[in-house]
C-alpha cells in the first residue's frame, strides 16, 4: 500500500466512528466485574506554591498548572483558579483523618466524633492523639463535577483546618434555600438540584499565605439538565449507604 493509499485509509477509518446506537447496546460491557472498590473517585484539590504539581521535575508534576489552580487528583485535568470549577453537591460526610507526624502517611480514617475525646491540643491548635499522630477533622463533600460541554464525573472536596469555614458557609447556603410550591408551602430542596462555582482565593495570616476555597451558588438545574440531576440522586444514595469507596493518601487542603 502506497503512503497516499495508508492516508486515505486512515482517514477513511477516522471518519466511520461508531454512532451512540452501537455503543448503546453493548453499554457497560467489559466492567461486568469492577466495584466500587476497583475505582478511584478523584479529589478535587488546590495547588499551593509547595505542591508536587507545580515541579517541573516531579512526576505528579500538571504541565502548565500554577499556584491557585484546581486539579483532578486521578486525570490531573486542570481548572485555573480564578475560573473555577462547576459542581453539585450531593451528600456530605464528616470524618477525621488521623495522620502520621511529619507527613509519613496517613494512619487511619475515623467516622466518630467520639475520636476527638481522645485528643490533646498544642500550642498552634492542632488535635494529637497519645500516639503522637494528628487528627484532623475533615469536612467531605462529594459532588458532580460538570464540564463546559454538559457532561459530569464524581469527585469529592475535602476540606480540613482553616478551610472548615468554608464548609460551613457552604453546608448554610444550601440549608438555606427554599422553593415555594403552588399552594404556598415550602421546602428545603435536594442539594443536588442546584451547581455552584469553586473558584481559589489567597488567603493569609501571620504565618504565611496559600490558596483557599471560595463557593458561590451557580443556579438552578433546568429540566435540560434532568440526567445530571437523576444521578446525582443516586451517587447521593450510594454515599449515604456506605456503598462509595475512598482513599486519602495525600494530604487534602
Amino acid at each position: 500500500m502506497t503512503e497516499e493509499n495508508k492516508q486515505v485509509a486512515k482517514k477513511a477509518s477516522t471518519e466511520m466512528s461508531l454512532g451512540v446506537d452501537d455503543m448503546l447496546k453493548d453499554a457497560n460491557s467489559g466492567l461486568e466485574n469492577v466495584t466500587s472498590e476497583d475505582l478511584a473517585i478523584p479529589f478535587l484539590r488546590i495547588i499551593q506554591a509547595m505542591s508536587p504539581q507545580v515541579n517541573a521535575r516531579d512526576g505528579k508534576h500538571i504541565k502548565g498548572c500554577e499556584q491557585g489552580d484546581i486539579f483532578n487528583t486521578v486525570d490531573n485535568t486542570l481548572y485555573k483558579g480564578a475560573d473555577g470549577v462547576v459542581v453539585v453537591p450531593v451528600a456530605y460526610k464528616r470524618t477525621y483523618l488521623e495522620w502520621m507526624p511529619e507527613r509519613k502517611g496517613l494512619a487511619g480514617v475515623h467516622d466518630s466524633s467520639e475520636i476527638l475525646k481522645s485528643v490533646v491540643k498544642s500550642d498552634k491548635g492542632q488535635d494529637f492523639l497519645e500516639n503522637g499522630n494528628v487528627l484532623s477533622t475533615t469536612a467531605n463533600h462529594y459532588v458532580l463535577i460538570v464540564d463546559d460541554k454538559g457532561g459530569f464525573s464524581q469527585g469529592i472536596i475535602a476540606l480540613s483546618g482553616s478551610q472548615l469555614k468554608k464548609s460551613k458557609k457552604w453546608n448554610s447556603i444550601m440549608a438555606g434555600l427554599k422553593i415555594k410550591t403552588k399552594d404556598g408551602n415550602v421546602f428545603t430542596p435536594p442539594t443536588f438540584s442546584h451547581k455552584y462555582t469553586l473558584t481559589s482565593v489567597v488567603e493569609q495570616n501571620d504565618q504565611g499565605s496559600w490558596y483557599g476555597w471560595d463557593v458561590a451558588l451557580a443556579g438552578q438545574l433546568t429540566a435540560e439538565d434532568s440526567f445530571i440531576y437523576s444521578a446525582a440522586k443516586q451517587f447521593s444514595l450510594n454515599v449515604n449507604a456506605g456503598a462509595i469507596k475512598t482513599s486519602n493518601e495525600d494530604t487534602p487542603f
